[in-house]
Order: structure tokens, then C-alpha cells, then sequence
């Protein structure tokens, strides 16, 4: 009988240290979970709902009785990107995403808003946002990049086209 309460006793003793232990544990985690500095970077897409819509989508085919009326109707707005002065030159110095904040964001969403990617209500920030990630994303679609909404090297460079050139 002595055997088995000393097995018992150190047993609970041992159980109890390991509860305590894993406490202390599970504290560190939070602790560093909390000092991270991705939590102040939206990780989260808290909005990345929003960046669903707005998708290019068309069941026209690429040749059609209307081509050259469309092919008309946008030589037409490059016409009068052009005559407006085109479009600013989005700095391609980082990699722009959903949740940056960062002053290059600002070019970026004027250019957006020239090409029409991006609505006037959507207003001048450096905050990049839903509304930008959705703009990004259409204009990746309409020329040919991977949707994902972030600006990389070949979205700089389709992007930084000049609309002289496009025309």
C-alpha cells in the first residue's frame, strides 16, 4: 500500500508541475504573439472579402462583329489619357500589398484611377486597401498577370507603360 500512494503522490506531483509549466508556456506564446510586428500589418485580410468583386470577366469571344468597335472605344480613352498628360510612374522600389502603408501607395492609386482600375470615391492614401488590392487584381486580369494583388516585378512593368506607348 505504501508503494502505490509514494507512486501516487509523486505522480501528482509531477502532474502538477507540468500543469504549472505549461502555463508559464502558454503565456510566452501569447506575450509573443502580441509583441509581433505583423499584427499591425492586417495579416488578417480582415477585408479581403471585398477584393472579390470587380472580376474581368466576359463571354464576348476575342473576335467578334463588336471588335472593332471596342478596339474604337479604347483607342478613344487612351486618346484622352494622353491628352490629359497620361499617367504617373508607379516607383517599383518594394513589393506593394493588401495591408501596407507606405507612401508609394499614393502614385499608385492615381495611376489606377486614370486607367479606371481604381473609382475617384476611393479617394488619395497611402493606406493599400481593399479597394486598391481589387484595382490591382482587375488590372492584372485585363493584362494577362496573375490576380494575386500584389505588385511584383512584371506588374511594375506593365503597370509603368507609358500611355503614349499603350495608344
Amino acid at each position: 500500500m505504501r508503494t502505490s500512494r509514494r507512486f501516487f503522490l509523486s505522480g501528482a506531483s509531477a502532474l502538477a508541475a507540468a500543469v504549472v509549466a505549461g502555463g508559464a508556456n502558454a503565456q510566452d506564446v501569447i506575450g509573443d504573439i502580441l509583441k509581433s510586428s505583423a499584427r499591425g500589418n492586417w495579416d488578417d485580410q480582415f477585408d479581403a472579402r471585398a477584393s472579390e468583386g470587380g472580376k474581368v470577366a466576359s463571354t464576348l469571344p476575342i473576335f467578334s462583329p463588336q471588335t472593332v468597335a471596342f478596339t474604337e472605344q479604347a483607342v478613344g480613352q487612351y486618346q484622352n489619357i494622353v491628352g490629359q498628360g497620361g499617367w504617373v510612374e508607379v516607383p517599383a522600389t518594394k513589393k506593394l500589398q493588401l495591408g501596407v502603408d507606405d507612401p508609394d501607395v499614393v502614385p499608385l492609386r492615381k495611376r489606377l484611377m486614370v486607367s479606371g482600375d481604381l473609382s475617384q470615391s476611393a479617394g488619395i492614401s497611402t493606406a493599400f486597401d481593399s479597394y486598391v488590392d481589387s484595382a490591382v487584381k482587375r488590372f492584372q486580369l485585363r493584362h494577362g498577370l496573375p490576380a494575386d494583388g500584389a505588385l511584383g516585378k512584371y506588374t511594375y512593368a506593365a503597370m509603368n507603360v507609358s500611355a503614349q506607348i499603350r495608344l
